[in-house]
């Protein structure tokens, strides 16, 4: 989803010209609040005055046409981001027990069978990890041992890179000319094949040393993209699961994991606590970013290697004794650090508030760890609310539209800002967002008004500063000007409508938030009778437990590092993939009730007492003959 930044950026550029496709789509976010923490105490607006539209640019259209298409999804909402994750730790110094913390909650596609597998896997005298793994890997992916407990986010980082290719034929390539001399392309046939083994079709893919080339009649454009190259991720997981403090085990990362890019969160039993964007980082020539399609008949243009783990963003038992990633911004751009990414990648809302809730709480408890992973406060729905209540109110005298707009302004003005299962103003308020969206950036839809690129809800908030701005006013009303508060205000009365047509009025209970934000778990053949459809839940877009459709909280997890460690969990299905056994979906009512189960480590089998067994698998090996 976060791969294709240049084409979102020629996308904008194409339709407002280039100064005003980077001001929507910065490479650096409009709200700081980072992964390696920058010293302050609060988050940082950085808005800035956006610059208007500007005249088209019909080389960026031709070059956006030569990247691969977006689907609608990624190109209709204000974020990008479809997954989402949240972990942080906290030092002992600000917990109750004086005991490192650690929590973490990987936001994934919800299915059944889950994507993960709960394991406690002991190899006596060299390894005793328990946690998750994905059914094949020879290891524990998300979890803890006796002595440190890890979990994952995502980094967002732009890791990927396109070159414009001279080819020696448009039709039936063979070469492609790098600094004046030719090279042979590297021809992989590939066949795809049906249930029972018979090829359904061929292909030839083309290689340049840099990656994969789509070709058309007017141009070829090549990828690099680190997920294409060898890693040793699994040597990773396996040295890591000996390590004995936190920087022990990040280090042993950094030296083998490469991809995808992770926010690898650490908490040990010796109190410390750390956190390293881990991964491999393209250094692009003269230190540039990675949303210019870069000249390939240059070798100058290839990457230069990649960041040393020194250059990570990372902290180890930082002063203000916490950390945490939600997928921000892993460093303070002020820092002077190169270039990791664009504002695209990165979401704000869940780190400002879970950095909130960690700033004001120096004795958090491991019942304050699993309440924070379902917290339904949104410092998102804080921000934006005013706008839409004050606009509602200066846009109400003298209105044919005053009527609705008094009940919209009662709803949301009562509304605590939480998505809570039994209330309707976060149904109208997502509405509205979303209504408010489509209506700015009218200047970024293409000739059918399908919208190619929308800015992220955080530069939408900073447009909201601007109550003058020309980005308000509609290209289809020549003779109107709009201006803030009426596209606000009509914004919330386009939301209401919708709802009302649809759901009839809030009264009649088909705005609660238990159905319009329901979460489904998909078997993974979309079979219905297998699936588990519309679950209510607690949470919504912009809070820590962001589930939505059928994207969510994949595992969660909380750990106490003390002598004997304390952890706890639980996912959204079983351990069994037979939708007839009652492992299936057992766990599914913890998950949905935000509650964790107790997560068992014994030293041997002989802990296990009868009553606690259900069941013993022995593999022997086989006798060689």
């Amino acid at each position: 989803t976060y791969f294709f930044d240049e084409t979102v950026r020629l996308q904008a550029q194409a339709l407002v010209g280039s100064a005003a496709a980077a001001a929507l789509f910065p490479i650096n976010a409009p709200i700081q609040e980072p992964i390696q923490p920058n010293g302050q105490t609060a988050s940082r607006f950085d808005f800035a005055t956006l610059p208007p539209p500007g005249l088209p640019d019909s080389l960026a259209a031709h070059a956006a046409a030569m990247l691969p298409r977006l689907p609608a999804s990624l190109t209709e909402g204000g974020d990008a981001r479809i997954f989402a994750s949240n972990n942080w730790a906290v030092a002992p110094q600000r917990s109750e027990s004086k005991y490192a913390l650690l929590a973490g909650d990987p936001h994934l596609e919800l299915t059944l069978p889950s994507i993960w597998y709960e394991a406690h896997l002991v190899v006596p005298g060299k390894l005793d990890a328990y946690g998750v793994t994905i059914p094949g890997l020879p290891g524990i992916v998300i979890g803890f041992t006796r002595d440190v407990a890890w979990s994952f986010t995502n980094t967002g980082a732009d890791v990927i890179d396109f070159y414009w290719e001279t080819l020696d034929d448009s039709s039936r390539p063979t070469r492609y000319q790098v600094d004046g001399a030719w090279r042979p392309l590297e021809s992989r046939i590939e066949s795809y094949r049906g249930k029972r083994g018979e090829v359904l079709a061929v292909d030839t893919v083309r290689y340049t040393h840099r990656g994969p080339v789509n070709a058309w009649k007017d141009g070829a454009v090549s990828m690099r993209w680190t997920a294409l190259e060898a890693g040793v991720e699994l040597a990773a997981f396996q040295a890591a699961a000996h390590a004995r403090t936190s920087r022990e085990f990040l280090d042993s990362m950094a030296l083998h994991y490469t991809v995808p890019a992770q926010n690898i969160i650490v908490a040990d039993r010796t109190g410390g606590i750390g956190i390293r964007s881990t991964g491999h980082y393209p250094l692009r020539p003269d230190n540039g970013d990675g949303l210019t399609v870069r000249d390939g008949s240059r070798s100058s243009n290839d990457w230069q290697g990649y960041w040393s783990p020194d250059k990570y963003p990372q902290s180890f038992d930082p002063p203000q004794g916490f950390l945490a990633s939600a997928n921000q911004q892993p460093i303070d751009p002020l820092s002077g650090a190169a270039y990791l990414g664009s504002d695209r990648n990165y979401e704000p809302w869940r780190a400002l508030q879970i950095n909130r809730l960690l700033r004001a709480n120096s004795s958090v408890t491991l019942s304050d760890m699993r309440r924070f992973q379902t917290e339904p406060g949104s410092v998102r729905a804080e921000l934006f609310l005013p706008f839409f209540l004050d606009a509602a109110t200066r846009r109400r005298t003298g209105t044919p539209n005053a009527a609705r707009l008094d009940s919209a302004v009662a709803l949301l003005r009562d509304w605590d800002r939480r998505y809570t299962k039994d209330q309707d103003a976060a149904v109208l308020f997502e509405r509205a967002v979303a209504a408010l969206s489509r209506a700015t950036w009218d200047e970024l839809a293409d000739s059918t008004g399908r919208p190619v690129a929308t800015p992220s809800t955080a530069v939408l908030l900073e447009l909201l500063q601007d109550s003058g701005s020309v980005w308000w006013d509609a290209r289809e009303t020549r003779d109107i000007v709009e201006r803030r508060d009426g596209v606000v205000a009509g914004s919330l009365i386009a939301a209401w409508d919708s709802l009302a047509a649809r759901y009839g009025p809030p009264s009649a209970g088909g705005w609660r938030w238990s159905e319009r934000g329901a979460t489904n778990v998909q078997h993974l053949l979309r079979l219905p009778g297998f699936s588990e459809a519309r679950i209510p839940i607690q949470g919504g877009r912009g809070t820590l437990n962001p589930s939505s459709g059928s994207f969510g909280s994949s595992w969660r997890m909380v750990v106490e590092l003390g002598p004997t460690v304390r952890a706890f969990g639980t996912y959204p299905g079983g351990q069994s993939g037979n939708p007839a056994s009652s492992r299936y979906v057992d766990r599914l009512p913890f998950w949905q009730g935000g509650t964790l189960d107790t997560l068992y480590t014994p030293a041997s089998p002989l802990e296990i007492s009868s009553q606690e067994s259900r069941a013993t698998l022995v593999l022997r090996p086989v006798a060689r003959r």
